[in-house]
């Protein structure tokens, strides 16, 4: 029989997602997937350590190239988990590895619970955060989940892998055999303990992995482990535990351990940590398997495939729900002329019947309940619901959640922005008091925020005092309760510059068996040019991009070429992600509990994040708002409270009647010039947008007479000219 027509699903996986606590893999996804169908895989698992990170984005790179016809139909993408099984996370001794693998959605939501748990429970040791998860915890999980997951020991690294190669180590010091008859008693008996532990749990879900590699201890385990899972009548199958494509990435995956400092085995370890064709597998394992053999193995892997069910984790938009006063149906009358006001007012659903009932009490205490408004009102009510019924959900909740979060930003003592961007161009957002302006008085138009073309949720960002951060996360989960507040995750790559650093530090050869020093690498770095504050690729530097009059840097590739092998290093180390972080004003809010939608991690500050970036949350269900952290609120709100306490204004009056009473957008006279000429003239200390040098130069230049023109300088002071052209600020200058 040929060995590469025989199918085998790959169980173990790494991306480049397995980075984010420690330096690991330089395996991106569409590659992954890509390479594992060529070598002939029917299916690879993505099962990165300790995180669910890379999910969506494998399983839409998996429709992506079914799409193209680049994978075959029954290709599957299983989604995995390498978690870290501890006995007791008060009492480690080794945080042994342990592969989990969704066969359905509701293995999946087990995952992400699972992780969770990990995750919050997360602590940090030796200068690494550790993210164990307990053996009662994966009960308790299979308990709640029971059917949903399949299991396999995992790489070397995993306890089955640690016990074998003890007890081979003992079994082989044949001079002492009798000295250690009772350890090797014991450690029988801990890994009969251990591998029944996972049939109780698992059943025929369970799997004893081995490699096919070459190192002494692998090799050691596979021999002895052959015998252990004919015993206990449990299926082998094969794990590439892939970090790296193929041999060919070997030197560049260990160039990019070598970069980072700490002392990291490279070599032997990671030296078969790639995917193999079944003949490449099989040359490996031939010494200690039979063809037969390796073919059982590979039918065994094909079980675990057939039970990997298809699953979307895509799902409509949940929006984040707060109670709301119970107005009676048709609180108000008379609206007749405006259908879907009436609608509103008449409806069983409370949260529709509050919005417009906010609305209309707001325009009543305005002054405003005219034909003008009530028809812009009903304009904006119609397309709220339109886009509600769109995205299956009442998106009326989305606006009454905002307005108890911005009346509760305001009670932690922080100032709140009169509103940003097209947010302000929503009459009802004003009447609500999300936004401060009233977009009719200024000219706004309601399409500009939200309309039918553009079926999406709306966007919101809000403007509260950095020093009320911690007082207002604290409100809310007291709320919501503490993990139904998150932030959202961000994750960090290697840039251009950053990805010539680390080749040069990991490059290895036997003139430079130490890395390139550090001013060669930073010469090479400089060579980068940078434009409009963004670098280039590495791609334009060596190769040009004619479409945007960018030609090659001759000078840099004269330079990398004189280190062979050097540049293939930092074009496959660049945009690799290598780290973790958390988006600057993004927090997601959840009605029960995180996991329905997504899963929790912790930032390397310790604050609750996503384990998924912005849009992969979104298009799982989640619902951003955005909590931007200002210093020129917490300048308002200091200004506010020293004049209160000179007494200059009355000290009774609460923050927000203080900052209505003289800082709302309707008190102050924007046709003063003498606010214009002092903003002019350069003698405001600060004004938002405007207070760093750029901004400064930009106001003096200008010498804005109104918002319309200080927001024109605003969105032009940043832009470059083209080659050998003004800017667009100095020609607005010019015309102006």
């Amino acid at each position: 029989m040929i060995l590469n027509e025989v199918k085998r699903f790959d169980n173990h996986c790494h991306s480049e997602f397995s980075n984010i606590r420690l330096i690991d893999s330089i395996n991106k996804i569409p590659d992954i997937i890509k390479t594992a169908s060529k070598l002939g895989m029917a299916g690879v698992a993505l099962t990165d350590h300790e995180c669910l990170c890379g999910h969506l984005r494998w399983t839409q790179e998996e429709a992506k190239l079914k799409k193209a016809g680049v994978i075959p139909e029954d290709f599957k993408c299983a989604l995995g988990n390498e978690i870290y099984l501890v006995d007791d996370r008060d009492n480690i001794t080794k945080y042994w590895h342990y592969i989990l693998i969704a066969k359905n959605a509701v293995g999946h939501r087990a995952l992400r619970e699972l992780s969770s748990i990990a995750w919050y429970k997360s602590f940090s040791s030796r200068g690494m955060t550790r993210v164990p998860t307990e053996k009662r915890e994966l009960e308790d999980i299979l308990k709640k989940f029971p059917n949903s997951l399949v299991a396999t020991t995992a790489c070397l690294g995993g306890e089955l892998g640690g016990l074998v190669l003890k007890l081979v180590e003992l079994e082989n010091d044949q001079k002492n055999l009798l000295n250690h008859a009772d350890e090797i008693a014991g450690i029988k008996c801990a890994i009969r303990d251990f591998i029944m532990w996972n049939k109780n749990l698992f059943g025929d879900d369970f799997f004893i992995e081995i490699a096919a590699g070459q190192s002494k201890d692998q090799v050691k385990f596979n021999k002895r482990v052959k015998d252990i899972a004919k015993y206990y009548d449990v299926n082998i199958t094969i794990g590439s535990d892939s970090h790296y494509l193929t041999a060919n990435e070997r030197p560049v995956h260990k160039a990019y351990l070598n970069s980072k400092e700490g002392d990291r085995e490279v070599d032997e370890f990671y030296f078969d940590a790639h995917m193999m064709d079944n003949e490449e597998a099989y040359g490996n394992l031939k010494n200690i398997f039979t063809e037969e053999e390796f073919i059982e193995i590979c039918n065994n892997s094909m079980k675990i495939y057939d039970k990997i069910e298809h699953f979307s984790l895509e799902r409509s938009s949940i929006i984040p729900e707060i109670d709301v006063k119970v107005y009676s149906v048709n609180n108000f009358t008379g609206y007749d002329n405006y259908p879907i006001i009436s609608y509103l007012l008449s409806s069983s659903d409370p949260q529709e019947r509050y919005w417009v009932n906010q609305c209309l009490e707001a325009m009543k205490i305005k002054g405003l309940e005219n034909d003008t408004y009530l028809e812009r009102l009903e304009k904006e009510a119609d397309i709220i619901k339109f886009v509600g019924d769109k995205l299956n959900d009442c998106l009326f909740k989305y606006f009454n959640t905002y307005q108890h979060y911005i009346d509760l930003f305001w009670e932690c003592g922080s100032i709140v922005g009169p509103g940003r961007g097209s947010s302000v161009c929503f009459l009802s957002n004003y009447l609500m008091g999300i936004t401060q302006l009233d977009p009719l008085v200024w000219g706004l138009k309601e399409w500009r925020f939200l309309n039918k073309e553009r079926v999406e949720l709306p966007d919101i960002d809000t403007d509260v005092c950095p020093s009320k951060r911690a007082k207002i996360f604290e409100a809310i989960r007291k709320e919501r309760g503490e993990l139904n507040v998150i932030q959202v995750c961000t994750f960090g790559t290697e840039g251009s510059r950053s990805a010539v650093a680390a080749a040069g530090r990991g490059y290895r050869s036997e003139e430079y068996p130490n890395g390139l020093d550090v001013e060669t690498t930073q010469y090479l770095s400089s060579l980068i040019p940078q434009e409009r504050g963004f670098l280039w690729s590495i791609h334009d530097v060596v190769y040009g991009d004619e479409e945007n009059d960018r030609k090659p840097i001759a000078q840099f590739v004269s330079e990398v070429n004189k280190y062979p092998g050097l540049l293939d290093i930092i074009q496959s180390i660049e945009g690799l992600v290598n780290k973790r972080g958390q988006h600057a004003s993004g927090v997601i809010m959840y009605n029960s509990n995180p996991y329905d939608t997504g899963a929790i991690m912790r930032s390397p500050n310790g604050d609750l994040t996503t384990q998924f970036s912005l849009h992969d949350a979104e298009a799982m269900g989640d619902v951003k708002y955005d909590i931007l952290l200002t210093e020129i609120s917490d300048k308002i709100m200091s200004c506010v409270s020293l004049l209160q306490e000179d007494e200059l204004v009355n000290p009774e009056w609460s923050l927000r009647e203080a900052y209505n009473e003289l800082l709302h957008p309707s008190k102050i006279d924007i046709t003063d010039n003498k606010l214009w000429s002092a903003l002019g003239n350069g003698e405001v200390l600060d004004v938002f947008q405007f207070s760093t040098g750029v901004g400064l130069t930009t106001a003096k230049l200008v010498k804005p007479k109104n918002p319309t023109e200080l927001t024109s300088a605003n969105a032009l002071m940043r832009l470059m000219g083209e080659k050998g052209k003004e800017r667009p600020l100095d020609r607005y200058v010019r015309l102006k």
